[in-house]
This record gives structure tokens, C-alpha cells and sequence, in this order.
């Protein structure tokens, strides 16, 4: 036998084992460096546990702590939803008229003795309009001037209402001018609902679906690509906007028949209220940063829809909530297509106008922003 021939060696396992991906290092005995350890050890009790597979580095690497991570979500979705329900329940939990307006085409006499008995029940509930006859009165009502008008000849009493402002406005105004006259009042219905729209919800569905889509468009145009160009922003803005007039037009005007308004103004007034709640939204993202998605819901979810005036005008809104429908978005889109479904195109023009500044006075803003922060890009850079 050779004896030149050396035993063989035998494998002695390393008391450390190197981490996947390392070059093999001598076994040491001593403990390994902190930069090996897993990621559960290194960062403490409490990081995040990876607990499925495939998950890449960088997102474990990035993921906030389990005390940040459990509370915050509570926090933030608490606080909106009690904003919700404490701006919901205020308003409408138990409404009543604040200067309400209210038509009167009678003698002198029968109009004192209504406004007289109204006053006494609630004061300052309505606001009174005299006309000098039941043509005028009636033109009142079908242009939204007023929604409804007491109208009295002789003995013959009858209340001229529009039905489109919805079945609880007309509910509410027929108690009252019984109460007022002292017997009940013949109604007539002189703009009546359409058959599509039974209850006279629909444009404030339909307000409220464009205004959801327009916020949570702005939310995933801002996470996905936060520092996109303005032009690009605005373009893409701009095919969503159009986008969902076509859609609310086509649903609501041709598919369900809930929205009398002409297919051109419903997807006009549509798509302005979509790019105004974009644009709007975006600017809020970008002023307030890590909370401007919280701040955003409140504002356009929860006040903008709460004041749209789309469940009940908002003459019946808290005094501290109504001055918002005079030029929140949701407000005037409602404005516009209710006046050009039902009123002779009544508020068309200024509901335009409103929704047409607001979405360049907050693009005006985000360019505004882009620029400064091209600016202070430019002066932090190295110069070479």
C-alpha cells in the first residue's frame, strides 16, 4: 500500500453559514456581522415579518414598522369616516328651510295673512316673492326662480310646484302653505319628474359617481407617477374627463333616461366636473403631501357632495354648511344639469363658468408648484 497517500478529509460544518447571494468566508466562531443578520433581528421587535415568499428586498426593506403600520390606516379612515357621518347627520338628520323662497299670487290680504302665519310657525324659514298673477308665478316656478308659488283667486287656493326639486322640497312647501292658508292646498305639478327619474335622486347619483372617480383618478395618477410632467398630467387629465362625460351621458341620458338634459350638456357638464375634481384633488395631494388624500376626501367626498344641494337645496342646509354650495364643484354641476334638464337651461351658463375656474385656477396652481420645485432643483445641483 502507498503509504504517500493522505487520508481523506473529513467535512466540518462552519459554525456561521453565509447568506444567499455572499462569497464564502472563512468559518469564524465569533458572531456574524449585523449586516447579515435577517432582517427581523436587524431592525427590531418591530419590523414586519416576511411571512410570504417571493416578496422582493426593497419592499421589506421599505416597509413601515408594525406599530406605524397598524395605527395610521385606524387613524386616518376613523377621522374621515366621523367627519362623514357628523356633516351627514347634521344636515340631513332633521332639516329645516333657512329663507326659503317662496312665491305668493294673491291679494294683498291673503298674501299678508300667509306670510303673517309662516312667520309665526318659523321665522326667517322663507323668503317671500309676490307676482302679480298666476302667468307670472307659473313662469317663476318652471325657471327656477322660485319652487313654488301660491297662487289665489276668490275662493280658488292652488300651490304651483315644480316636482323636479325633488319630492320632500314640494312635501315641505305644501305642509307649510296649508299651515300658512289654514286648510289644505290643491298642488299642481307644473314641472313634473321624469318617468326615469321617479324620486329626483338621480343627478346627485350621478354627481356623486363622477366625483368619487375624479378623486380616486387624481390618487392613482399621483402614486403611480408622482413627478409627471404637467403637460402630461393635464393630457391624461383631459382623456379622463371626457371619458366620464361619455360614460354619465350615456347611462344616465340614453341607457336609463334619469337625466332629461340634452347627450351634449350632460357630457359636458360631466366631463367639466370630473377634470374640476382631478385638478382639484391633485392640488391637494400635492400642497399637503403625505395627508392629502385624507384632506381630499373631506373636502370633495364629504362637503362637496354634502353640499351639491342633489338631496335637498341647500336653503335647508346648517347656516355653517350652505355658504359651500354656492361654489363647490358637485354644487354646480348639480345647478347645470338639473336647470338644463327641467328649467329652461336655468344656471347653465354660471354653473360652466364656475367648474371651467376651477380647473384653471388649480392647474394654474400645480404650474405654480412645478415651478418652484423646478427651481429649487436647479439650485441645489452641483454646478460644474
Amino acid at each position: 500500500m502507498n503509504s504517500n497517500i493522505a487520508p481523506p478529509q473529513l467535512h466540518q460544518p462552519a459554525p456561521y453559514a453565509a447568506s444567499a447571494g455572499s462569497a464564502p468566508s472563512a468559518a469564524r466562531p465569533e458572531a456574524a456581522p449585523t449586516s447579515q443578520m435577517p432582517a427581523p433581528e436587524r431592525c427590531g421587535r418591530h419590523a414586519l415579518v416576511d411571512t410570504e415568499h417571493g416578496i422582493p428586498a426593497l419592499v421589506l426593506a421599505a416597509a413601515a414598522g408594525i406599530r406605524k403600520a397598524v395605527f395610521v390606516p385606524v387613524v386616518t379612515a376613523l377621522a374621515i369616516g366621523t367627519v362623514f357621518v357628523a356633516v351627514y347627520l347634521a344636515a340631513f338628520h332633521a332639516p329645516v328651510a333657512h329663507h326659503q323662497p317662496l312665491g305668493i299670487a294673491a291679494s294683498d290680504r291673503t298674501a299678508s295673512r300667509v306670510e303673517l302665519a309662516l312667520n309665526d310657525s318659523a321665522p326667517d324659514a322663507y323668503t317671500y316673492h309676490r307676482y302679480s298673477g298666476p302667468d307670472a308665478a307659473r313662469h317663476a316656478v318652471t325657471h327656477d326662480q322660485v319652487p313654488a308659488a301660491l297662487v289665489a283667486h276668490g275662493r280658488s287656493t292652488v300651490l304651483l310646484v315644480a316636482g323636479a326639486q325633488g319630492p320632500s322640497t314640494v312635501a315641505d312647501l305644501q305642509a307649510a302653505v296649508a299651515h300658512g292658508v289654514g286648510h289644505p292646498v290643491a298642488v299642481k305639478d307644473v314641472v313634473p319628474l321624469t318617468p326615469g327619474d321617479a324620486r329626483g335622486l338621480s343627478v346627485f347619483y350621478a354627481a356623486f359617481g363622477v366625483v368619487l372617480a375624479g378623486f380616486l383618478f387624481a390618487v392613482a395618477s399621483y402614486q403611480i407617477a408622482p413627478r409627471l410632467a404637467l403637460s402630461a398630467r393635464v393630457a391624461s387629465m383631459a382623456l379622463f374627463a371626457a371619458a366620464s362625460g361619455l360614460m354619465v351621458a350615456l347611462i344616465g341620458r340614453q341607457a336609463v333616461h334619469a337625466l332629461p338634459a340634452s347627450f351634449a350638456t350632460v357630457t359636458a357638464v360631466a366631463g367639466l366636473l370630473a377634470m374640476a375634481t382631478a385638478a382639484s384633488a391633485g392640488v391637494l395631494l400635492r400642497v399637503f403631501g403625505p395627508v392629502g388624500m385624507p384632506v381630499a376626501s373631506v373636502v370633495l367626498l364629504i362637503f362637496g357632495n354634502a353640499t351639491s344641494g342633489g338631496i335637498l337645496p341647500p336653503t335647508f342646509l346648517p347656516a355653517w354648511l350652505s355658504p359651500l354650495a354656492q361654489f363647490m364643484p358637485p354644487a354646480a354641476a348639480v345647478r347645470a344639469l338639473r336647470g338644463a334638464g327641467y328649467f329652461h337651461s336655468a344656471h347653465l351658463t354660471g354653473a360652466l363658468t364656475l367648474l371651467a375656474a376651477w380647473v384653471l385656477g388649480c392647474l394654474a396652481v400645480q404650474y405654480l408648484l412645478d415651478l418652484r420645485a423646478d427651481r429649487r432643483t436647479a439650485v441645489v445641483q452641483p454646478q460644474f
